[in-house]
């Protein structure tokens, strides 16, 4: 077999194609399609605009500031102290 033309990662399914699987169907789907609104829609889902990048940006910090306050051993209150009946 050979390698696919356009993505050099896969190999072709029989050595008379250019393409692997993946890169032959996103070449029919170009050719079935108008190739500006299979543009459109690949930037919608695949690239960020910056509103995106500040809120993930956002989510990612309350993270990061949750994970540290999960790593600090709280001390017990007496709410969430195990009270212990001798018997």
């Amino acid at each position: 077999m050979t390698v696919c033309s356009y993505c050099n990662d896969y190999e072709t399914e029989s050595y008379w194609d250019k393409y692997c699987s993946q890169c032959s169907m996103l070449r029919r789907m170009l050719i079935l399609h108008d190739s500006k609104c299979c543009l459109d829609i690949l930037k919608r889902v695949l690239i960020r605009n910056p509103t995106q990048i500040d809120y993930k940006v956002q989510i990612e910090l309350k993270k990061k500031v949750t994970n540290d306050i999960d790593d600090y051993d709280r001390p017990n209150t007496r709410s969430k102290k195990v009270i212990e009946k001798s018997v």
